[in-house]
C-alpha cells in the first residue's frame, strides 16, 4: 500500500509540475475545455494532487436502500477494428454465454464505421445473429443501429432473422448518426439524409414497427413509383423492442417519449443533474402523447469494472480509461471544441482529472460496496437499468473476472417476487 501511495504522490507532483508549467493563456482554456466537459478546474482537487484518503472524506458514499431496483445489462463499444490475428469477438461472446447464464438483462452490440475506436462493430444484427445461437435467456440488443445510414426494410429483415435465432430476444436502439462520414453508407443522397437524419430515424422507426406487425407498407421504387412491401421472415415477437439513444439534445429525449420508445443515454458528457431534467422530460412527453407510463424505460449507459479492492481497480483501469478518454475526446477535435486547442500537457491535466471524475463518482469503478452509491444516485434520476460498458481496453481475463463482482452487485438490486422478504 504504501508503493501505491508513492506512486500516487509521483503522478500527482509531475502533473503539478507540467500544470505549472502552462501559460495564463493555456490555463484559460484548459478551463474552459474542462467546463465544457463538466470536469473541475485545474486549479482544484480532481488535477491529482489528492491522496486516496481525501478522495474518501471529499466524497461521502450511499449504500444501497430498501426498495432499491435496477436491471443490468452489458455494452460493448470500442473494441479496436485493427487488431490482428483470430480471437477478436472472444470477450464478446465469453461475456454474452456469462450474461446469459447470470440473469443479465441484456447484451448491446454497436454500429461504428472506418474508425479503429469501435472497429470490431460494423454491423450489430451479424454479431447479433451469433449471439442468439449461443444463448438462450438474455435480450440480444443494437447499441445502436443508425436507422438513416440503412433502408428501414433492411432493418426489419434482419432483426426479424435474429428474432427467430433467438427465440424472440430481438431488440434495437435507434439512432440518428453523428459523423458525416458515415453517411456515405447512407442509401440515396447521403448529404439530405443527414442534414435531417433526427427526423429520419423516428420516420424509420414508425416504419419498421409497421412491417415488424405484418402491414403492408407502400414505399418508393427507383422510378419514384410505389410499391406495396411486406417483409419476410415474420418475426416472434409481435413488436419489437425499441430504444432511442439520446445524449446531448433535451428534444430528442422529448421526442423518444411521443414515440412511446425506451430511452438510452449514458453518463459520458452530461451531469447527472442535466440528465434527470432530461428523464424527467421524457417521461412527462411519454404520458402526455397518450402512452402507458409503464411503457416508459430508461437504460443509461456508464463504465464498468469491479473487484474486491477499491485500490486495486483504481490501477488496472487508470489507463485504459485514461486512453479511452483520450480517444473518446480526440473523435470531436473535427467539430471544433475546446479540447482539440489544448496542447499535450494541457490535455494531460484534462485527462487525469475526468479520470479521477469518472472513478469517483461517474461510472461503476470499484468494489460492489462503492458502486452502491453510483447506482442510488441512478434510481434517484430516473434510471431503470445500468448498461455497463465493459469492453474499454481491458484484457479479456480482466473483464470476465470482473464480471463475477458486477455480478454480486446486481444481485442486491433484483426486484424481489411478490411473497418474498427482500
Amino acid at each position: 500500500m504504501a508503493d501505491d501511495t508513492n506512486t500516487e504522490t509521483q503522478k500527482a507532483r509531475a502533473l503539478q509540475e507540467r500544470l505549472a508549467s502552462l501559460t495564463p493563456e493555456q490555463r484559460a482554456v484548459l478551463e474552459r475545455s474542462m467546463r465544457e466537459r463538466g470536469v473541475k478546474g485545474p486549479a482544484g482537487v480532481d488535477t491529482g494532487e489528492k491522496s486516496a484518503a481525501g478522495r474518501q472524506a471529499a466524497a461521502p458514499r450511499r449504500t444501497r436502500r430498501d426498495g432499491s431496483v435496477m436491471e443490468f445489462s452489458l455494452f460493448f463499444f470500442s473494441g479496436d477494428g485493427t487488431a490482428a490475428g483470430p480471437g477478436k469477438y472472444d470477450l464478446l461472446m465469453e461475456s454474452a454465454r456469462y450474461g446469459d447464464a447470470n440473469g443479465f438483462a441484456g447484451i448491446w452490440v454497436p454500429e461504428r464505421h472506418f474508425v479503429d475506436f469501435g472497429g470490431l462493430y460494423p454491423n450489430p444484427s451479424v454479431l447479433a445473429a451469433a449471439i442468439a445461437v449461443q444463448t438462450e435467456r438474455i435480450q440480444i440488443r443494437a447499441g445502436s443501429c443508425v436507422l438513416p445510414l440503412h433502408h428501414p426494410v433492411r432493418v426489419a429483415e434482419e432483426w426479424a432473422v435474429v428474432d427467430n435465432l433467438s427465440g424472440g430476444r430481438a431488440a434495437l436502439s435507434a439512432a440518428s448518426g453523428w459523423h458525416p462520414d458515415d453517411f456515405l453508407l447512407a442509401p440515396g443522397d447521403g448529404q439530405a439524409r443527414y442534414s435531417r437524419r433526427k427526423e429520419e430515424m423516428f420516420e424509420a422507426i414508425g416504419t419498421i414497427q409497421r412491417l415488424w406487425a405484418g402491414e403492408n407498407v407502400e414505399l418508393p421504387r427507383a422510378d419514384g413509383s410505389l410499391q406495396s412491401v411486406r417483409t419476410l421472415p415474420r418475426p416472434l415477437q409481435p413488436e419489437l423492442p425499441v430504444w432511442v439513444s439520446a445524449q446531448g439534445s433535451p428534444e430528442t429525449f422529448v421526442k423518444a417519449g411521443e414515440a412511446g420508445a425506451y430511452l438510452l443515454t449514458g453518463l459520458v458528457a452530461q451531469r447527472p443533474a442535466d440528465l434527470k431534467d432530461k428523464i424527467a422530460a421524457y417521461r412527462e412527453a411519454l404520458v402526455g402523447a397518450g402512452h402507458d407510463p409503464r411503457r416508459a424505460k430508461v437504460t443509461a449507459m456508464v463504465h464498468t469494472f469491479l473487484d474486491a479492492d477499491e485500490d486495486t481497480a483504481r490501477e488496472i483501469v487508470r489507463k485504459p480509461l485514461t486512453d479511452y478518454l483520450k480517444t473518446f475526446l480526440a473523435q470531436q477535435d473535427s467539430f471544433g471544441s475546446e479540447y482539440s486547442k489544448l496542447s499535450e500537457a494541457e490535455r494531460d491535466v484534462m485527462l487525469n482529472a475526468t479520470f479521477e471524475r469518472y472513478f469517483d463518482s461517474l461510472a461503476l469503478l470499484g468494489t460492489p460496496d462503492k458502486c452502491e452509491s453510483l447506482v442510488e444516485d441512478l434510481v434517484d434520476i430516473g434510471v431503470d437499468e445500468v448498461a455497463c460498458l465493459v469492453d474499454f481496453g481491458l484484457g479479456n481475463d480482466q473483464v470476465l473476472k470482473g464480471l463475477e463482482h458486477l455480478t454480486e452487485l446486481k444481485n442486491r438490486y433484483r426486484a424481489t417476487p411478490e411473497g418474498e422478504q427482500s
